[in-house]
């Protein structure tokens, strides 16, 4: 039995390892025992008085893991020594709330659903019970302000393991507990929603980073071609000039194979600026939000351009690849970039371009472009890189 427990509480610390927001209450309230008495082996009723700590990790605006330990007595608060029954609990729920955090409305009702392993002390019995429980329950959150609301909860917990001076039963325990608290507050940390909106913020000025460097660089390369043909046409003009001075009986052909070369200089220059587009595209990164596969309006341009580039190259392929940053567990990360990946190939089926020339691949969190270490470079490790083949 102990080691079930120990296992419960492992698991329980491994999922407080992932916290953001948290709270702490101290709660308190009356439950009623429906146990089988180990001397009699008759039902009874037990009630006790409870008065505990809960812990609360808010894992999403609308999921949370809570902690809950709590000691009950029947008897008298201020002379413990003829309490006639006791029993302590520690236990972990998952709750959901029905309003998502950060919401204007007071009331926030939940229901969870989780396990507790605790130790029972019966009336006229000197050995102890210990029992590993499911349980579930409702409740609602009453906000005052931002950092205290007050929590009404009643859960309803059913024995699956016991363990007493008789030997362990599992899957044949007899019994319920049913608990009703009441509690204050505290909540710890900044708003999530205040936390969104800063890796918002700071996604959207890294994206306009990127999109200047962006401009930059295709000035500059517009500037190099520009330059380029001024180059080019100095020369054409400079041997045309020459070839005037030669005889008359020189000067039609000597024209004739200027325009000639000024042909093939224009057609060069189209041929280059149409390959330079299409290297420009060749790798193009779209980012996304946290946890979130939905391609982004700012992102409809960039592909539509890679659409009309592969119409003018009906050879070419497209390899798109799906990539996250760390936050979150890895299995979820590779799902996301899965999503992440397959939204962009279905909005290349939409516009006509066929499945067999696009590959898709996910990487999840394995190939971080940027240290995950910051939002900055966490935001920058939430994409998709498109990569166009000739």
């Amino acid at each position: 039995m102990k080691k079930i427990i120990v296992g419960f509480l492992l698991v329980s610390g491994s999922l407080l390892g992932q916290e953001s927001e948290k709270s702490i209450a101290i709660i308190g309230g009356p439950s009623q025992s429906w146990t089988k008495n180990r001397l009699s082996t008759k039902d009874e009723n037990t009630s006790f008085t409870n008065l505990g700590l809960q812990y609360t990790s808010y894992k999403s605006s609308k999921l949370a893991i809570v902690l809950t330990t709590l000691a009950g007595f029947k008897g008298e608060l201020t002379s413990p020594g003829i309490w006639d029954s006791k029993h302590i609990s520690a236990g972990a729920n998952m709750r959901y709330f029905v309003l998502s955090r950060g919401n204007s409305g007071i009331l926030n009702p939940f229901v969870q659903v989780g396990a507790n392993a605790s130790a029972r002390r019966d009336v006229g019995f000197p050995g102890n019970a210990y029992e590993l429980n499911a349980e579930g329950g409702l409740g609602v959150g009453v906000k005052i302000t931002d950092k205290w609301s007050l929590i009404a909860q009643t859960n309803l917990a059913i024995p699956m393991a016991q363990s007493t001076e008789g030997g362990v039963a599992i899957g044949s325990v007899r019994g319920t507990n049913n608990s009703t608290s009441f509690g204050l507050v505290y909540h710890l940390g900044d708003s999530k929603a205040k936390k969104q909106e800063a890796a918002k913020k700071a996604a959207e000025d890294d994206l306009a980073k990127a999109r200047a460097q962006q401009a930059a660089q295709q000035a500059a390369a517009q500037k190099a071609d520009e330059q380029a043909k001024a180059e080019t046409l100095a020369k054409t003009k400079a041997k045309e000039e020459a070839d005037l001075k030669l005889a008359q009986q020189e000067k039609a052909a000597a024209e004739a194979k200027s325009e000639a070369i000024a042909a093939t200089q224009r057609e060069a220059a189209a041929e280059r600026q149409k390959v330079e587009r299409f290297t420009s595209s060749s790798l193009t990164i779209i980012l996304y939000m946290t946890n979130r596969w939905e391609i982004q309006e700012t992102s409809m341009s960039t592909l539509h351009k890679i659409v009309s580039l592969m119409g003018e190259y009906p050879e070419s392929k497209v390899e798109i690849m799906g990539h996250s940053d760390n936050f979150g567990s890895t299995q979820n990360n590779q799902k996301v970039s899965k999503y992440r990946a397959d939204g962009v190939a279905k909005f290349f089926k939409d516009q006509g371009i066929k499945a067999n020339r696009m590959k898709i691949s996910a990487f999840g969190e394995t190939k971080p472009t940027a240290s995950n270490q910051t939002k900055a470079g966490m935001s920058l490790n939430r994409r998709v890189e498109i990569k166009l083949i000739k």
